[in-house]
């Protein structure tokens, strides 16, 4: 426990004009200065000790008022002001300026030498960071052990106990995930803390702690230091933090994560009936059919796969999500198709979330593939009319036209498009003329979705005009080439 202004005070029985104002406030260190303006040396929490030799050389009134003024912002804990050598007491004009500004003046009698204030009190604070060393390691081991056996909520528990205060634990749009120590008006702070909303908190002090990645946290701990335990809240709070980033996700602590939901999603197009069994059931798909979602941000800014994980814990489903390249692919059981789209429609209308989700129909888990072309159309749909989901069974005349072609209408609907299978093996330039004809012939918006500089967009057009024969800037030929694309989907030629 860190002495007050009031106990050093009580301790060197110091006068105070200044009053009861500040005497509750913390010291963490002493520094003696005559200096006009001591803060380029200070660090906040300081008993500062001075004759005032240097402050009021010029015009007194002003030279105190600047001089606290100072200090005040400084976070000054208190000024121990000694007599007797310049002044035979404290100014009017300082006690009055530190009233002002809440600051505790100390009258320092020339009998109590200046080296007996510090070394007393930095021998004690020595000892007492010791001991506050001892219960910040104390505290860790007691929230990492509770970490294991009650989660989040124990983590928060535990905490609050050992601060001696509130703490709260938020998602990142305010809701409360846990809660101890708080009331309601606490509640409501801790929210506007959390939210940037700093005009309408009412408990001055509050702190906030990102849990997860410190750009875009996913949750947020809001904790009320108690003015004797700052510093050990801070540490505690930091490393609850970490505790619960692990706590909310134990899997997020690297890219294996990430790669196993990948391999499961690319097993499960597989198409391979044992493999993907067997990742059905590690994954509790084997209930019935699954759909497929393919997303896409028209921001690059955007980290379109976390939100999905979100959605996807919110909504107790099984993250299968894999990320490639702009796309996010998601795989969902068939009776929470509903809840899915109601889910995407509300980050995108009333949580700016700028995507676009297209999904395809129910299909058993070995014909994932199916579903996923079938996404990719609705995907182009949504982005094209700019809307925020778009189901593949909406589409009834695309749907009948594409899988009632004989193969020779199919030929013939994607012979436009031939010298560019035959000519592009990587297929790049198949795909940036179709995010070019997504984007409504948009050539900003098209470069920026595909990663590239419109100039190299301009260039592969080109290309395509050279090879097909066919030009973007003729609406006929945009339609022939539109419609030979979703053919081509639908049925892909080797």
């Amino acid at each position: 426990m860190l002495e007050t202004v009031g106990d050093v005070a009580q301790r060197f029985r110091l006068r105070v004009p200044t009053g009861p104002t500040g005497l509750d406030r913390p010291i963490r260190w002493t520094h003696i200065s005559e200096l006009p303006d001591p803060t380029p040396w200070l660090r906040g929490g300081e008993l500062l000790l001075t004759l005032g030799l240097q402050i009021d050389r010029l015009a007194p009134r002003e030279a105190f008022a600047a001089y606290i003024r100072r200090l005040a912002e400084a976070r000054v804990a208190a000024l121990g002001f000694g007599v007797g050598v310049r002044h035979t007491s404290v100014p009017e004009p300082l006690v009055a300026a530190a009233a002002e500004h809440g600051l505790a003046v100390l009258e320092i009698p020339s009998g109590i030498p200046f080296q007996d204030i510090t070394y007393q009190l930095n021998g004690d604070l020595l000892r007492t960071g010791a001991a506050e060393s001892r219960l910040i390691a104390e505290g860790v081991s007691s929230m990492t052990k509770v970490a294991r056996s009650a989660g989040p909520e124990g983590i928060v528990a535990t905490l609050s106990a050992r601060i001696d205060s509130w703490a709260v634990l938020m998602d990142r749009r305010g809701r409360t995930h846990a809660a101890v120590g708080a009331a309601r008006v606490h509640l409501d702070d801790a929210r506007a803390a959390a939210l940037g909303q700093r005009s309408r908190i009412r408990h001055p002090g509050l702190t906030v702690y990102g849990v997860g990645d410190p750009v875009r946290p996913r949750a947020h701990l809001v904790v009320a230091p108690r003015p004797d335990r700052i510093s050990l809240t801070r540490e505690l709070a930091q490393h609850a933090a970490l505790l619960l980033d692990l706590a909310l996700n134990p899997l997020s602590g690297g890219d294996t994560w990430g790669l196993a939901r990948a391999d499961a999603v690319d097993a499960l197009m597989s198409g391979d009936q044992g493999l993907v069994q067997r990742v059905s059931a590690r994954w509790n798909l084997l209930a019935g059919n699954v759909a497929v979602a393919l997303l896409r941000s028209r921001s690059r800014a955007v980290p379109l796969e976390e939100n999905v994980l979100e959605w996807c814990a919110e909504l107790d489903l099984p993250p299968l999500v894999s990320s490639e390249s702009s796309l996010v692919t998601v795989i969902l059981p068939e009776d929470e198709l509903g809840r899915w789209s109601a889910r995407v429609c509300e980050a995108v209308e009333r949580e700016g979330v700028p995507a676009r989700c297209g999904v395809g129909t129910t299909q058993p888990p070995s014909a994932s593939l199916l579903s996923r072309r079938q996404a990719e159309q609705a995907l182009e749909v949504a982005v094209a009319d700019a809307r925020p989901v778009v189901e593949f069974a909406e589409l009834p005349t695309q749907r009948l036209i594409l899988q009632h072609l004989d193969p020779a209408a199919r030929a013939a609907l994607t012979s436009p498009l031939r010298p560019l299978l035959e000519n592009d093996s990587t297929r790049t330039l198949l795909r940036s003329l179709r995010v070019f004809l997504s984007e409504n012939n948009n050539w900003e918006a098209a470069s920026s979705q595909l990663g590239i500089h419109r100039h190299t967009l301009r260039q592969r057009m080109g290309r395509v005009e050279e090879l097909t024969g066919l030009s973007v800037g003729v609406t006929e030929d945009r339609v022939i080439a539109w419609l030979a694309l979703q053919a081509l989907q639908a049925d892909p030629i080797p």
